[in-house]
């Protein structure tokens, strides 16, 4: 509990005997603590070091506790301030990297990264968000478990993502989408997507380099704040647009069912008969003789039409479909 304040486990379940005991001689502390006596030795000079106990010299030595809460104190302000030093050291160790990468780029704000860096590179920078986190989900993928996003939902951190059609139609696909959207985050379908991407704070993105399969470099590449970068997040945002968010609503009393809303929602995305069926658990046929039925309803003969007159009647409504978050610049 204490390794935090740079103590090991040893020296931590020797400090915490001893202020249970108040005082003790050292001979005593091994079958206290359950432990051989020359780790008990080691971590009694490490926690005299850190000021946290405190040993006489005779040839009955006692090792009294300091107060926890005096001498922890200190040694937390002493640990607080070495963090505070080696955060700065990052950010001046940053600033050398990225002054590095530019160059070596020509200028350019665009940073390469080799493909086995590409994983941890989006963790990382998933983490560094602040605030919003914007994505264009399509496959092929490194992994489809992003516990990043879940982490940094929970720590109230705004995602939007646009699901290409292909991320959905894959087996388990809808229901990967439907763990996020549970989780807040906000999410869209389009029919296609152009790349894949993450862009965090609006001040970094990353996304795919060119493909190795092709002879050039694989790997991803890391945008800084630049008219490129304007130029994706407006791509984004065009595209959210555009898109087809998960969960709709239905505003026409009477008319259409949660289970009608949610099929109509399905239909309108563009996804497959099958696929509709492996997300409502029903057949294809199943699926078909619904959406005869809401046409029949509508009276119209395609399902082009039937969108159409969706939309003129809000048998579904999507909140926000063309809102842009505070702060985000105009077109």
């Amino acid at each position: 509990m204490l390794e935090a304040l740079g103590l090991t486990d040893v020296e931590t379940t020797v400090y915490a005997e001893l202020v249970r005991q108040g005082s003790c001689g050292i001979q005593e502390l091994p079958a206290l603590c359950a432990l051989h006596s020359t780790d008990v030795e080691i971590a009694v000079r490490g926690l005299a070091e850190k000021g946290l106990v405190t040993a006489s010299a005779d040839s009955r030595a006692h090792v009294t506790a300091a107060p926890p809460d005096i001498a922890g104190e200190v040694l937390l302000l002493r640990r607080m301030q070495e963090l505070h030093s080696a955060r700065v050291a990052i950010g001046r160790l940053a600033d050398d990297y990225r002054r590095s990468a530019r160059e070596q780029a020509e200028g350019l704000p665009v940073e390469f990264t080799p493909d086995e860096a590409v994983r941890q590179r989006l963790d990382q920078i998933q983490r560094r968000a602040r605030s919003e986190v914007l994505m264009f989900d399509k496959p092929p993928y490194l992994s489809l478990n992003n516990s990043s996003e879940i982490e940094q939902l929970a720590a109230g951190v705004r995602y939007r993502t646009v699901y290409d059609r292909r991320a959905v139609e894959r087996p388990g696909g809808l229901d990967r989408i439907q763990r996020y959207v549970a989780a807040g985050e906000q999410a869209r379908l389009a029919p296609s997507l152009p790349i894949k991407m993450v862009v965090v704070d609006r001040e970094l993105a990353i996304l795919p380099a060119l493909d190795g399969g092709l002879g050039g470099p694989g790997g991803s590449a890391l945008v800084h704040p630049s008219p490129l970068l304007d130029a994706l997040v407006e791509l984004f945002e065009r595209l959210w647009a555009d898109g087809l968010p998960v969960e709709a609503s239905g505003t026409a009393p009477g008319e259409l069912d949660a289970a009608d809303v949610q099929l109509l929602t399905l239909l309108l995305s563009g996804l497959t008969d099958e696929v509709i069926g492996r997300r409502l658990g029903v057949g294809r046929r199943t699926v078909l003789r619904r959406a005869r039925s809401l046409m029949d309803r509508a009276k119209v003969d395609s399902r082009m039409q039937l969108g159409w007159y969706a939309a003129r009647h809000d048998w579904v409504t999507f909140d926000g479909a063309h809102d842009r978050p505070s702060g985000a610049p105009d077109a």
